[in-house]
C-alpha cells in the first residue's frame, strides 16, 4: 500500500514537469467562466425567460385558427314516404295537439329519397382578438419580464461566486508558490550552517552536539520542503479543476507580485451593497412579482370581452343540398356574477403570500449588512496584519543578521541563531500569510458590496 501511495506522488510530481502555461489572474477569471456549468445554467435560463417574454407578449395579439374536415358515410339507407289524403282539424289548438276530425281532399303524393354513398368537406377560418382580459395579459406579461430580469442577476451572482472561487485558488498557488521559495531558501541558509559546523566540528572547534541540534533542524526544513512541494501539485489541481482544464496540467501563476494599497473606502459602501447586491435586487423583483400576482388573480373575476370573425364553407352534398358558404361576426362578453366569495378568499391567499416576501427581503437586508460590516472590519484587520508582518519582517531580519555576525564572532551559540534563523522564516511565512489574506479578504468586500466582476 505505501508504495503504491509513493508511486502516485511521484507520478503527480512529475506529471507538471515540462512547459507550464502561464496564466494571469485575468485569464484564470476569463476561462473559469467560460467553464462552469453554473454560469452555462444561468445562461440558458436568460434565454428560457426571454423566450418567455415573448410568448406572452404573443396573447396581445389576434390570433388565426384555420380548421377543415372531410366526412364520407357509406350506403345509406334511402328515405320514403308513402303518398295520403292529409287529415283536418276543427282548430289549431287541435291540430297541435294530434286531434283531427277527418280527411282532406289534398292529396300528398309522397316520395322516395335514393341516398347511397354520400361525402363531402367542410372549413373554417376563424380571428379572435381579446380585448379587455381584466389585465391578466398585461400583468401575466410584466410577471415575464421581471422573471427576465430576475435570471440576468442570477447570471450576475453566478459570476461573482465563479471569480471568488477563482481568486481564492488562484491567490493560494500564488502564496504555495511564495513559500516554497521560501523553503528553498531556508533549507539552503540551513544547509551553509550545517557546513560550517562540520567543518568546525573537523576542526575541533565546535562539539558534536551543536552539529547535530544544526542538522536535525535541517532535516525539518527538508520534510517543509517536501510537504510545500506536493501542496504545490495540489493546488496547481485546484485551479485546473476551477477554470476547466485537465488536473495535471502544469500551469504557473504570473500575478505573483501581490501590490498592497489602502485604497479609499467610500463612506457609502453599505448603500451601495443594498444597491448592487444580486440577492436582494432579485428578492426584490420576487417581490414586484408577487404584487403582480395579486393584479393576475383578481383579472380571473373581472370582465373579459373579445372579439372574433369566422369564415366557413361547406361543399355541395351530392342528391341533398348544394354548397355553403357562411361569414360570420361575433363578440363574447363574459361577466362574473357571484361566486361565493372565492375571489376575496384567493386574492387574500396571495396578498399574504406577497407579504412574505417582503419580510424575506427584510431580513436578507439585515444579513447583508451584517456581512458587509463584517467584510469591512476584516478587510481593515488584514491591512493592520501585514503592516505588523512587515515590522516583524524588519526586526527578523535584523535578528537574524546579528545573531550570525555574534555567531561566527563567538559571541552567540548555535541555538541561539537557529532560533534567529527560524523566527526570520516564520516571519516571512506570516507575511506572505497577510498579503495573501489581504487579497482574499480585499475581494470579499468587494463580492459583498456587489462590486465583484471581471
Amino acid at each position: 500500500m505505501k508504495n503504491k501511495i509513493f508511486c502516485l506522488l511521484i507520478f503527480s510530481l512529475t506529471a507538471f514537469q515540462g512547459k507550464a502555461q502561464e496564466l494571469s489572474l485575468s485569464e484564470s477569471r476569463t476561462l473559469a467562466l467560460e467553464y462552469n456549468q453554473k454560469i452555462k445554467i444561468a445562461d440558458e435560463m436568460i434565454a428560457e425567460n426571454e423566450s418567455n417574454v415573448r410568448f406572452v407578449f404573443t396573447q396581445f395579439l389576434p390570433s388565426l385558427k384555420a380548421s377543415g374536415s372531410y366526412n364520407y358515410y357509406h350506403d345509406i339507407d334511402d328515405i320514403s314516404l308513402p303518398g295520403s289524403f292529409l287529415p283536418t282539424a276543427n282548430s289549431l289548438a287541435e291540430a297541435q295537439q294530434g286531434i283531427y276530425s277527418g280527411t282532406s281532399d289534398v292529396y300528398f303524393p309522397g316520395f322516395n329519397l335514393e341516398l347511397g354513398n354520400i361525402d363531402y368537406f367542410s372549413s373554417n377560418l376563424t380571428l379572435t382578438q381579446p380585448i379587455y382580459m381584466g389585465g391578466k395579459i398585461r400583468s401575466s406579461y410584466q410577471m415575464t419580464k421581471m422573471g427576465r430580469e430576475i435570471s440576468i442577476y442570477n447570471r450576475k451572482l453566478q459570476s461573482s461566486d465563479v471569480l471568488l472561487e477563482t481568486d481564492q485558488a488562484y491567490w493560494n498557488l500564488v502564496s504555495i508558490n511564495e513559500k516554497g521559495k521560501l523553503a528553498e531558501k531556508y533549507v539552503k541558509m540551513l544547509s551553509a550552517l550545517v557546513q560550517d559546523l562540520q567543518n568546525a566540528f573537523d576542526l575541533e572547534i565546535t562539539t558534536k552536539n551543536e552539529l547535530l541540534k544544526a542538522q536535525v533542524q535541517l532535516n525539518q526544513a527538508k520534510l517543509d520542503l517536501f510537504r510545500v512541494q506536493n501542496l504545490m501539485v495540489l493546488s496547481k489541481m485546484s485551479l485546473c479543476q476551477v477554470i476547466g482544464r485537465d488536473l495535471m496540467s502544469d500551469i504557473t501563476a504570473t500575478d505573483t507580485t501581490i501590490t498592497i494599497t489602502q485604497n479609499a473606502i467610500d463612506a457609502d459602501y453599505m448603500q451601495k451593497a443594498l444597491n448592487q447586491r444580486p440577492e436582494l435586487l432579485m428578492l426584490g423583483k420576487q417581490v414586484e412579482i408577487s404584487q403582480e400576482q395579486i393584479k393576475n388573480t383578481q383579472a380571473d373575476y373581472l370582465p373579459q370581452l373579445g372579439v372574433g370573425a369566422s369564415y366557413s364553407y361547406i361543399s355541395r352534398i351530392e342528391s341533398l343540398i348544394g354548397s355553403s358558404k357562411i361569414l360570420a361576426v361575433q363578440a363574447n362578453l363574459s361577466v362574473p356574477v357571484f361566486h361565493w366569495q372565492e375571489r376575496k378568499h384567493k386574492v387574500a391567499s396571495v396578498r399574504f403570500k406577497s407579504k412574505q416576501k417582503e419580510l424575506e427581503m427584510d431580513r436578507t437586508r439585515d444579513l447583508i449588512s451584517l456581512e458587509v460590516q463584517q467584510s469591512y472590519f476584516k478587510l481593515q484587520e488584514a491591512y493592520q496584519q501585514i503592516e505588523l508582518a512587515k515590522v516583524s519582517m524588519d526586526q527578523a531580519n535584523e535578528n537574524v543578521e546579528l545573531t550570525q555576525n555574534s555567531f561566527y564572532e563567538g559571541l552567540a551559540n548555535t541555538t541561539e541563531l537557529l532560533d534567529a534563523q527560524a523566527f526570520w522564516q516564520r516571519a516571512r511565512s506570516e507575511l506572505i500569510d497577510s498579503k495573501i489574506n489581504y487579497k482574499l479578504r480585499e475581494i470579499s468586500f468587494l463580492k459583498s458590496i456587489g462590486e465583484l466582476a471581471i
